[in-house]
């Protein structure tokens, strides 16, 4: 292989084994976060978030071009021999590094995860496959990145290392090599002291290789760190090791550490009774904190379904699933749905945390993880920073089936503090924005309804025969509100109080422009409210922009050349994009010249005229 990209150690380029210098660590930090996602677009935003986690330097976009350019150099001049350049490419959606993962060290360790987690336990192929996999980590990922977006990654890509340094223990026990997974897992705990899966697997050779004073000391240091540094006790899997050491009885053959959380779920009923074998010993009966009055989601099977088998079918790695949509559209209220309905497949808990993502002061990853940490049972006292939290949270969760909802995300920093590699867990979040992808999420697009589920919404909420009686009102009605959950329920509702109101009169306030806003909502059901939480998060250009697109007829479309007003052409497409990414403004189409034209309609033209006429009047007087 010609080109190799490493994240697991420093990060680095090496072109037919030459290294190439990339420059300095913010330089390299803006390399790896297009690395962990080659071929996929990153947005200037999540570029900005993980490079400066939420304080970027007056004038950012000009420092982002300026790196951006240097690094494009520098891959253009590092071409392997009698190959092509490695391009770092521009789009509507963001910047794209236009390498194959099989480039990168992290996505071939995955690759070497995933075949082995396929093969049959016993194959004696797994021990290489996962040797393979190990010997790609050159040292701590992402070394010599100190921002906090690299920390946090380092922290997930550690535990994903030791799972896999755990399996490995798994297959060469499985091959009675248990000396050569005692060295090798003593060394790793002098990095990771708190790791338990690697405690158990040290402890297990150890009896396996008949040292069971040795054994027994282990269990003592691994219970004496975590009390110290966590103030818990040791988990089930230690202390049933323990156990048996006692007992000097010799452990059963490892079973697969990756399919560790199918194994926790309760056996068939009689299935004790029939094997003489002792129950599991299980936590108390997990929390489930979800709100108990969450609107329906009718219109959404399709969704539902693909939630629900994303979250249930795949075992071998935790879920992690992203919900993206604009305001109104009704993520918050499809997951909560969803979750509700899959307590037998989480059967250790489902939680909820609001990220308050859309709001002015979002949640930090730290208060996020001491919410469910407490939810879970557990008091972490004062004074812990964010990674003793991770590591006590990660124990916590080992072994468990637990589903988190994360609701309303505002960037990856309130999220990876809170992702699990337990295969038995999943992760769903919700988000306004497009460019929250974490490693290793699926992001599913969640749109509004389609005309026909909508008019079913509005028969559900008001009744088959309130709908049926004024059928050309209730379908304007749909149309009036585009399909968004939000405005069909808040116009029902209003319906509803008002029962002596038709239809008919509800359409005609609404077919008004300077009221439609306000007739569309009703009480918390505010979608103009909604709209101005997303405003108030724009940049001050974006802001401009949008209230000078509400000045412009609705059915006009606008390019980058058209607003530019002082910006350069890129800068001004880089506005507009961070438009469509707050779902204010949508893409029209590309031209015959590759020119990308944007259109605002609707409720969100409207919404846009509003903050024109309110910038109008706080102008200062004989501007």
């Amino acid at each position: 292989m010609n080109i190799a990209f490493q994240v697991l150690g420093p990060v680095e380029l090496r072109i037919d084994s030459q290294q190439i210098d990339l420059g300095p660590a913010r330089q390299r930090s803006f390399l790896a976060a297009l690395l962990i996602e080659p071929q996929q677009p990153v947005s200037i935003n999540t570029l900005i978030d993980r490079v400066w986690a939420g304080h970027p330097p007056d004038g950012v976009r000009s420092v982002v071009y300026t790196y951006i350019a240097r690094l494009r150099r520098i891959l253009a001049s590092a071409k392997p021999e009698g190959g092509h350049p490695i391009r770092l490419l521009r789009d509507s959606s963001g910047y794209r590094l236009d390498v194959t993962p099989a480039h990168v060290d992290l996505h071939r360790f995955r690759g070497c995860l995933a075949r082995a987690r396929a093969m049959d336990p016993h194959d004696p192929r797994r021990c290489h496959v996962l040797g393979e996999a190990l010997e790609l980590w050159k040292g701590e990922a992402l070394a010599g990145l100190d921002n906090a977006w690299a920390t946090r990654l380092r922290h997930s890509l550690q535990q994903l290392k030791n799972d896999a340094l755990a399996e490995w223990a798994e297959a060469e026990l499985h091959a009675g090599r248990s000396a050569t997974v005692i060295s090798e897992l003593r060394y790793a705990l002098l990095q990771e002291p708190l790791a338990e899966l690697l405690h158990e697997q040290l402890i297990r050779a150890l009896l396996h290789s008949g040292q069971r004073a040795e054994a027994l000391s282990q269990y003592e240091r691994a219970r004496r760190v975590i009390a110290d540094e966590l103030g818990s006790d040791p988990g089930h899997g230690l202390r049933e090791l323990h156990r048996q050491a006692l007992a000097g009885t010799l452990p059963a053959p490892p079973e697969s550490v990756h399919a560790r959380a199918e194994a926790v779920a309760a056996p068939p009923h009689g299935a004790e009774e029939e094997h003489g074998a002792r129950p599991r010993e299980t936590a108390a009966p997990g929390p489930s904190l979800l709100p108990g009055n969450v609107a329906d989601i009718s219109g959404r099977e399709k969704y539902r379904e693909l939630i629900h088998r994303a979250c249930t079918e795949e075992r071998s790695r935790p879920t992690l699933l992203v919900l993206v949509g604009g305001a109104g559209v009704g993520k918050s209220a499809l997951a909560v749905n969803v979750a509700r309905g899959m307590g037998a497949h989480y059967p250790d808990g489902t939680l909820l945390v609001d990220l308050r993502g859309s709001g002015d002061r979002p949640l930090s990853g730290t208060t996020a993880v001491l919410r469910v940490l407490r939810a879970m049972g557990a008091e972490p006292g004062e004074g812990r920073d964010l990674d003793e939290l991770v590591t006590l949270y990660q124990c916590r969760l080992r072994g468990r089936r637990m589903l988190l909802v994360l609701d309303d995300a505002a960037d990856d920093g309130q999220i990876l503090p809170l992702l699990s590699n337990e295969p038995g867990c999943g992760v769903l979040v919700t988000s306004r924005r497009p460019s929250l992808r974490p490693v290793g999420a699926r992001v599913l697009p969640v749109g509004p309804l389609s005309y026909e589920d909508g008019l079913q919404l509005l028969r559900d909420l008001l009744g088959e025969q309130r709908v049926r009686a004024e059928p050309a009102a209730a379908r304007e009605l749909v149309e009036l509100c585009e399909g968004l959950p939000l405005p069909l329920r808040a116009v029902s509702n209003r319906l509803l109080a008002r029962p002596h109101w038709s239809l008919r009169i509800t359409v005609e306030r609404a077919l008004d422009e300077e009221r439609r806003l306000d007739t569309l909502s009703y009480g918390s059901l505010d979608f103009g409210a909604r709209l101005t939480s997303v405003y108030r998060q724009l940049t001050p250009m974006a802001s401009a922009v949008l209230a000078r697109l509400g000045t412009r007829p609705a059915s006009d479309s606008v390019s980058a050349e058209q607003i530019m007003s002082g910006l350069s052409v890129e800068e001004a497409q880089e506005v507009l994009e961070q438009l469509v990414d707050a779902h204010l403004l949508d893409v029209a189409g590309v031209d015959s010249h590759g020119t990308v034209h944007y259109r605002i309609r609707g409720l969100r033209w409207l919404f846009a005229r509003k903050m024109a006429e309110r910038e109008e009047s706080c102008a200062p007087a004989g501007r």
